[in-house]
């Protein structure tokens, strides 16, 4: 016992009965004080718990939030970027020996300005070829010096027709000297007399000066009488056959209508504005006639050659294929919904008449493919888009679907400018793997560019030779990258997985010789189609929206061909008319034949065509007699 207790007891002992009591209830009153104290203490600690483990679990999803939130904010980031570089930046298709980008942007405008800048830092240029210890072509001490006068020598090249512009100068030459000419000559006796001496003059000779000036566009009416004879003592009339008119009780002509086609999807010009430039020509032709007359004639005459260009294509074993979006009003949806143009252009490197076919359908989806290619049998090179690999699942009597490396380019270019580059050297920028992957697929391209004057044998065998190899580098590169858990940025990792899931497609140009290695001939033909829309927005209905897929089906396959598309459309306008059957059909292949671009009949047509037009304006430009000096004045000054 302790001495503080033995005290206690001790002075305890000396208490009465009361004292003792008392003294109890006052420990008793301070235990359950105590206890009361405690049982709050427990309970604030309960809480204080309960808050704690509360708020840990909401720091814990606070921090996975913004996480989340900082990896959105990354991919809108991108996104933002991405989207500024189409915007204002250049192609990834004309990477060259030089990346170039202002904070992950690639910039090509002709100007740069400042809006072509963030945080004023400006543009960089990278010479890759440079930075890869190649050599490069340096300036000598002679072409600096000409470099110094480059100024001067350009203006003089100018003038004179010499230098980087002397090829378009001499072309704009000769095609002005096959124009019918309007020859005048300036010439006042009076006048030289009075400045130089009457009879001290002669012309030494002629200094020409040629320029090519424009006519106002013109529009005539065609008037044609035809005889209506009298025969017989009977006095029976009859009446000869009169021209048929292209559109019952219209004033359309076929090169009236060609012109419309012709502004329309060559052009790109809208009905509104064509309407109101017929107008300033003194031709009042409605937007409305000319929609009326747009649906009526495609759907009666140009509906036949669009469907034999669409027959010849698929007898064709190589096909390149893409779609894009458009907008029709009127097709039984919502507003606001995307109506689709599908493209199926003959392979670029067929040796046969080029052919492009435009089909309008309400959605992306495979039935399209299943409609379109139902008796096909070939190869279909197209983007990853998957209607087209469920279709080839479906048909395996179609040779396969081949891919498209150029959109492999685009998935790590993309990836490349997304970086920021104000704190990374030049080299830093080159070992990026983006720049790698970049640099490897320009390599294939190098190599692979230099057959397409060859023949689908000897293209085949130079690519076994020297493209593979190119091909297996880039394919094991990319395979050490998604294999190496490395840390890469969601444009990366997409692009790598893109090249990983479709490297069997993208590798099958190497088994033939007409298969193409991207698909960059339909999107270039798309290109076309995508300048019209800008300006015309959309089409009201869906024969609006079937007729542009004719017309520019049409239009495209006569580019490529080299034909004129006005006069195409205006040769089909007559031709066609004249050998369809009352249902409108053509049967015979011989005539069908004619309707193509190519074809010998229509090559003569607008040979004849174009040499009856310069015909007729040479007779507005009489040659005038060419003045001489007066006898005269000669025989003085002699």
């Amino acid at each position: 016992m302790t001495p503080e207790r033995l005290a206690f007891s001790t002075r305890i002992t000396k208490y009465t009965k009361k004292e003792l009591i008392s003294l109890a209830v006052e420990q008793y009153d301070r235990i359950c004080e105590m206890e009361i104290r405690e049982k709050e203490n427990s309970r604030i600690n309960t809480e204080a718990h309960i808050s704690y483990k509360k708020l840990e679990s909401e720091l814990t999803d606070l921090k996975k939030e913004n996480l989340t939130l900082k990896a959105a904010l990354q991919k809108e980031i991108d996104k933002n970027l991405v989207l500024n570089r189409k915007v204002y930046g250049r192609a990834t298709e004309k990477f060259i020996d030089s990346l170039q980008g202002t904070n992950g942007e690639e910039h090509i405008d002709e100007a740069e300005t400042e809006d072509n800048e963030q945080d004023g830092h400006p543009s960089r240029v990278i010479d890759i070829t440079a930075l890869q210890g190649k050599p490069v072509h340096a300036e000598t001490e002679g072409d600096q010096k000409t470099s110094q006068t480059s100024g001067s020598a350009n203006r003089f090249c100018r003038y004179h027709g010499q230098g980087k512009q002397a090829g378009t100068h001499n072309k704009l030459n000769a095609a002005a000297d096959s124009l019918p000419q309007d020859v005048h000559y300036q010439f006042d006796p009076e006048a030289y007399d009075e400045k130089y001496g009457e009879g001290n003059w002669r012309i030494a000779f002629w200094q020409e000066t040629k320029t090519i000036e424009k006519l106002p566009l013109s529009y005539y009416q065609k008037v044609v009488y035809t005889p209506v004879i009298s025969s017989g003592l009977e006095h029976v009339l009859s009446n000869e056959q009169t021209p048929p008119h292209l559109i019952n009780r219209s004033l359309a002509s076929p090169s009236l209508v060609a012109d419309i086609f012709y502004r329309k999807v060559f052009l790109s010009l809208p009905n509104g504005r064509q309407e109101r430039d017929y107008k300033i020509s003194g031709l009042p032709l409605s937007k409305q006639t000319m929609i009326q007359w747009t649906n009526q004639l495609t759907q009666e005459v140009l509906t036949v050659p669009y469907q034999y260009l669409s027959t010849l294509l698929l007898r064709l074993k190589y096909t390149q294929n893409d779609e894009t979006y458009m907008q029709v009003n009127k097709d039984g949806r919502g507003a606001g919904s995307k109506s689709f143009l599908w493209v199926h252009c003959s392979s670029e490197l067929l040796d046969c008449p080029p052919i492009i076919i435009f089909c309008y359908e309400k959605t992306r989806g495979t039935d399209h493919l299943r409609k379109f290619f139902k008796e096909f049998s070939g190869y279909i090179t197209c983007d990853a888009y998957a209607a087209y690999q469920t279709f080839a699942k479906e048909h395996p009597e179609t040779d396969d679907v081949t891919g498209c490396m150029m959109h492999c380019r685009r998935y790590f270019a993309i990836a490349f400018f997304v970086h920021d580059f104000k704190d990374l050297s030049d080299q830093q920028i080159l070992e990026l793997p983006e720049t790698t992957a970049i640099l490897k697929i320009k390599e294939i391209y190098s190599e692979e560019n230099k057959l397409k004057g060859l023949s689908a044998e000897d293209r085949l065998r130079e690519r076994q030779a020297k493209v593979r190899p190119k091909v297996d580098e880039f394919f094991r590169y990319v395979h050490e990258l998604a294999e190496s858990g490395g840390v890469f940025s969601d444009r990366m990792n997409a692009a790598i997985t893109y090249a990983v899931n479709q490297e069997e497609r993208l590798r099958m140009f190497l088994r033939d010789g007409n298969i193409p290695i991207d698909n960059g001939h339909v999107e270039r033909v798309i290109s076309s189609f995508s300048v019209g829309r800008a300006n015309w927005k959309f089409s009201d209905t869906i024969p609006g929206a079937e007729s542009m897929a004719i017309l520019y089906s049409l239009a495209e396959t006569a580019k490529a061909n080299n034909a004129d598309v006005r006069l195409y459309f205006q040769y089909l306008l007559e031709k066609v008319p004249q050998y369809q059957d009352l249902n409108g059909a053509v049967t015979d292949d011989k005539i069908l034949e004619t309707f193509t671009p190519w074809s010998d009949a229509y090559r003569q047509y607008e040979k004849e065509q174009k040499q009856s037009a310069a015909e007729r304006f040479q007779m507005m430009f009489p040659q005038p007699i060419r003045p001489k000096t007066p006898k005269k004045r000669a025989e003085k000054i002699a």
